[in-house]
């Protein structure tokens, strides 16, 4: 067994990264694996859940984007765009000779595999993507900006912790987690400076991949949880249609936040989908 926690210097800036090695020793095969890519201001251990869960079968990487976590903070003026988290991923691959994964990623992590399949498809093996959206909806943009005048706005009143605490049930159902569970999602998130919180905001509200859709080749998981808003679920499943090997998966019971909650209900949906297409 090999545990890393570490930092990359790549594309730049230094990445803080978790690679996680449980498979057996004395196979003779490497192991694949698999890349755990966050949403939206959260970082690694937003999976934690999730690296037993696979971590028998496959390598688990996880990664804190630029701005994230532990990772280093852009300057005030900086603005981050997709094409500089692709260029993240793939030098972040590239430093640990990490050829080829299975990608997942929740949310606007989603959007960021998508667009890494686009950019160099042998990189992707397959994706799956915990309720992610090709497009971010106005709905979503509104609701966000809780009052103010945009999300940019409510962040830099409110900074991003609080800001979390005021929208945490857009993003996980809270009727599902414990006071303290919110609390520690909002310090996580809290990492994250206001400043990079709007510019990734309005790198993400700039993204359209819908006309982009049938280029990814890649196996698709679309979950979704079965609770969420009617739009959601229709974006999402005309998504599954567009895409050449896609495919939606419900999960009954659940609203947002169903990578978090549902984890291992996830892992199986992954797990199933891939032994049915042996990727």
């Amino acid at each position: 067994m090999a545990r890393y926690f570490q930092i990359a210097h790549v594309n730049g800036t230094d990445i803080h990264y978790d690679l996680a090695d449980h498979t057996a020793p004395w196979a003779t095969t490497p192991a694949e694996t698999f890349l755990l890519y966050p949403g939206y201001c959260r970082n690694i251990e937003f999976w934690h859940a999730w690296v037993p869960l696979l971590g028998r079968d496959y390598r688990v990487l996880r990664m804190d984007p630029r701005g994230y976590g532990h990772s280093a903070k852009p300057a005030r003026g900086h603005q981050l765009e997709l094409d500089e988290a692709v260029d993240d991923v793939i030098g972040l691959l590239d430093h640990l000779g990490i050829e080829r994964v299975h990608w997942v990623g929740e949310s606007t992590g989603g959007k960021v595999g998508m667009a890494v399949a686009l950019r160099d498809p042998r990189r992707i093996a397959s994706i799956a993507a915990c309720n992610t959206t090709a497009k971010t909806a106005v709905q979503t943009v509104d609701t966000y900006a809780i009052g103010e005048k945009d999300q940019a706005a409510a962040l830099e009143k409110y900074g991003v912790g609080e800001w979390c605490r005021r929208t945490l049930k857009y993003r996980v159902d809270i009727a599902k987690i414990p006071p303290e569970l919110g609390e520690w999602w909002a310090r996580e998130m809290d990492r994250v400076p206001s400043h990079v919180a709007i510019s990734a905001f309005r790198s993400f509200t700039r993204i359209d991949l819908w006309p982009r859709l049938p280029e990814i080749t890649a196996p698709v998981l679309l979950i979704l949880g079965d609770n969420c808003p009617e739009n959601r679920r229709k974006q999402l499943d005309e998504m599954s249609r567009i895409l050449p090997n896609g495919q939606l998966v419900r999960l009954d019971g659940y609203d947002f936040g169903i990578h978090y909650l549902a984890a291992g209900r996830c892992v199986a949906a992954i797990r199933q989908f891939l032994e049915e297409r042996a990727v």
